[in-house]
């Protein structure tokens, strides 16, 4: 069973995979102990579309320490998967977690096994025993990571126990953490002093940055109620048969003295821990750059509901926030989240040592082989498919989403409530927010809300001028064609053409807002 250049088989594979997902997702999570993440709103659509918290399937059974003690090819082949092990990526994980949970497709194992499987496969009388204990190995490895109790549950359920005010500080502190080092700079730029001096700022983010990837936050930090930090020096202590063989020292010369325990530490503490806090952090800083930001006119649109209380606020914003990453068009997956954030590539860093290495934008993005990405049989660069850590990345952006969006819907809709009782009728002339200035990323979304709300305020007089004057917008219709005509309503948002069916009611909204009372009820526009 060598390994074959990857083939036209993958897209089979992945629509086989996806039936597989939705048709055994829930039993599977039941029989793991973990269903409790389908609850998490912002992912369970995605689940359906591939996406999981779950293996696809249960682990298969692993051979015993006695069965493989009583076979040389066994030990040799988990001897092979151990050397191999020592430099697993994220997309190979993928795919070690559907061979080791059944899949027996031949493009599966050539992208789950490692460089040394095919070499010392042909050399091995006993190919089926080979290949059994090499799987052992993958087997022991995935169930380290992926399985009940493993390191993908540890960090999901660890952030999905976080009450309100633990999110709450949780933003909080790590926003503080990111704008330290990213100085207000935009995550969509691309740090390139490569031909000139680098500039301070410059080389202060590519030393966040590669510092985050190497030791960042979540491996600094303890979340919630926890005493350690959520990825420090994690340490593998379940079954390891790496010293339990008995072959001759000289079969063992090219395997070194690596472990299966090594590998999963090295794994755990380098690969997964620099994957999730780079992305989770310049993803966090990107949300708030792109999306909770005054460029973001349609940000008003958003909420989910117009309840003025933050109890009701937080339980409608924490059950649809699918729906609003979805509206805000937040990324669906690892990989693209990746590809949004130019400013991980650091190959023209002033301080790169190792250029090409240090681009992980596409490190993030791409599978790659010595550096370069991979291309298939068509002619296509493949994606990185993060698999189980993409239920990861979906419970980090929703930690983060829920506490932003919640702040942000009761600030809007306090001030809705002040427009409909005629106490908000006039601009207050609301400063510009700026997350350089105030204390907390949270009180930042405060003023952000309160800002956008205040450039809206001459719809509110406009509506009364047009009222009094008998010529007001009778008509939906009427009023886009208002707002995209004449001068006075069209410099308050010039973008209205391409604005949200939201935006562009709640815009309705506050232009009937003076004069609604008296208008019939189906007349009167609603928003939620």
């Amino acid at each position: 069973m060598n390994k074959e250049p990857i083939s036209t088989h993958d897209s089979d594979t992945q629509s086989k995979q996806q039936k597989l997902f939705s048709m055994l997702g829930l039993m599977t999570s039941k029989v793991l102990g973990e269903n409790t993440y389908a609850k998490s709103s912002i992912y369970s659509e995605r689940i359906a579309r591939g996406l999981r918290s779950f293996l696809p399937r249960p682990l298969q059974p692993s051979i015993s320490l006695a069965e493989f003690k009583v076979s040389k090819a066994i030990q040799m082949g988990y001897l092979v998967a151990v050397k191999d092990l020592k430099n697993v990526t994220i997309d190979q994980f993928n795919y070690m977690s559907l061979w080791a949970t059944g899949d027996t497709d031949r493009s599966v194992i050539n992208r789950a096994a490692g460089v040394h499987f095919s070499e010392y496969l042909s050399q091995t009388s006993d190919e089926a025993k080979f290949i059994v204990g090499y799987k052992t190995a993958v087997i022991q490895f995935v169930r380290a990571i992926a399985g009940a109790g493993g390191v993908v549950y540890r960090i999901n359920s660890s952030l999905e126990q976080l009450n309100q005010d633990q999110k709450n500080a949780l933003v909080n502190d790590w926003f503080n953490h990111l704008n330290a080092y990213m100085s207000a700079t935009s995550p969509t730029r691309t740090i390139n002093n490569e031909s000139t001096q680098a500039s301070v700022t410059d080389e202060q983010i590519a030393s966040g940055i590669s510092k985050e990837i190497s030791d960042g936050y979540l491996a600094n930090h303890a979340v919630g109620d926890a005493t350690q930090p959520l990825l420090g020096n994690y340490s593998y202590n379940e079954d390891d048969f790496s010293h339990e063989h008995d072959l001759p020292k000289m079969m063992l010369e090219n395997l070194g003295e690596t472990t299966l325990t090594d590998d999963v530490n090295l794994f755990v503490n380098h690969t997964v821990s620099g994957m999730i806090d780079s992305l989770a952090s310049l993803g966090l800083y990107g949300l708030i750059f792109d999306y909770f930001s005054i460029k973001n006119p349609d940000l008003i649109g958003a909420p989910v509901t117009t309840a003025t209380d933050e109890d009701t606020v937080m339980k409608q914003t924490g059950a649809h926030l699918s729906e609003i990453a979805d509206y805000l068009g937040l990324p669906k997956s690892g990989a693209v989240l990746a590809e949004k954030l130019p400013i991980l590539n650091l190959s023209n860093a002033g301080s790169a040592r190792n250029a090409q290495h240090q681009d992980y934008q596409m490190r993030f993005s791409y599978v790659l082989e010595n550096d370069r990405q991979v291309v298939n049989d068509r002619g296509e660069t493949i994606k990185i498919n993060y698999g189980i850590f993409e239920t990861t990345h979906q419970i980090i952006q929703a930690t983060f989403l829920e506490p932003l969006m919640t702040k942000y819907s009761l600030i809007r809709n306090q001030l809705l409530d002040q427009v409909k009782t005629a106490a908000y009728t006039k601009p207050r002339g609301v400063v510009k927010p700026n997350f350089q200035v105030e204390p907390t990323i949270l009180d930042y979304i405060d003023k952000l809300a309160r800002y956008q709300m205040d450039q809206l305020m001459g719809l509110v007089e406009r509506g009364q001028k047009d009222y009094d004057g008998m010529s007001h917008a009778g008509t939906f219709s009427a009023f886009s064609h208002l707002m995209r005509v004449y001068p006075e309503v069209k410099s308050i948002n010039p973008d209205y053409a391409k604005m949200s069916k939201a935006t562009k009611r709640l815009y309705y909204w506050l232009y009937q807002s003076s004069f609604a009372e008296h208008l019939p009820d189906a007349e009167r526009v609603k928003i939620q």
